[in-house]
């Protein structure tokens, strides 16, 4: 297993415009197994808040992050599901974002890099960026949605990233950037295949080239974290569906 100081030195050596995974990926993967999970959100005892801001319930079914005062890389608003999920999975939301100075970014596959649940198996975490992204302890893929700087300005680009060590294994245009707009998201996880999609429209996604020294995120916690100057997102109609 390596050490983060090996994955960032792997990273810093492949240069900052290295894209570590295959975009040309194919359409997006038809989904014909059974509802795993479903979660309507009548209240929050199935979700897991860590990190700075709050979450709330503005309305009935309705899952909002608050993250008021931080700034990207500091603590964020997180919620994670306390489920852990198999791999080979869709995940369907839906999606608005309310006041953006900074993002959304969803976490799929996170667990321990010893197989621990992330939850009650780990030391507990503070929400800052590098709890997750450089945490010895943790492996996940994770895609930001919805990005805009902590000054409110969109920056039209959408990652996918790899932990820990966040390498970048893709980045396409973010079909998120509408305030105050509902948007359907389904995300695609096929071992290392991940799939994006805002509105029924493939949004892009990547297949992971294992170029890293590393075991490939499979299973484990889904989440999600708003963070920046100011951003209060809502999630709603939470689905996990198996492919097959």
């Amino acid at each position: 297993m390596q050490t983060i100081e090996e994955l960032k030195g792997l990273s810093a050596k492949a240069g900052k415009g290295k894209i570590w995974g295959d975009q040309q990926i194919p359409r997006l993967l038809k989904v014909k197994g059974k509802v795993l999970y479903n979660d309507n959100f009548a209240d929050l005892k199935n979700w897991h808040h860590e990190g700075g801001g709050k979450l709330t319930q503005p309305e009935k079914n309705v899952l909002q992050l608050n993250c008021i005062g931080s700034r990207q890389g500091r603590a964020g608003c997180m919620a994670f599901c306390r489920k852990d999920f198999p791999d080979n999975i869709c995940i369907e939301y839906d999606m608005k974002v309310i006041s953006s100075k900074g993002l959304v970014i969803t976490f799929i596959a996170a667990q321990g890099r010893n197989g621990e649940d992330m939850i009650t198996e780990l030391p507990a975490r503070e929400g800052i960026f590098a709890d997750y992204i450089y945490n010895p302890r943790m492996r996940s893929y994770h895609v930001s949605v919805s990005r805009y700087n902590d000054k409110g300005e969109h920056t039209a680009v959408s990652n996918w990233r790899r932990n820990p060590g966040i390498f970048m294994m893709g980045q396409q245009e973010d079909l998120c950037e509408e305030i105050g707009k509902w948007y359907h998201i389904t995300i695609i996880k096929k071992a290392g295949l991940l799939q994006l999609a805002v509105n029924g429209k493939l949004a892009g996604g990547f297949n992971d080239l294992e170029e890293i020294p590393e075991e490939i995120p499979q299973t484990g916690k889904i989440g999600f974290r708003s963070i920046g100057a100011e951003v209060i997102a809502q999630i709603k109609n939470f689905k996990v569906t198996a492919l097959n």
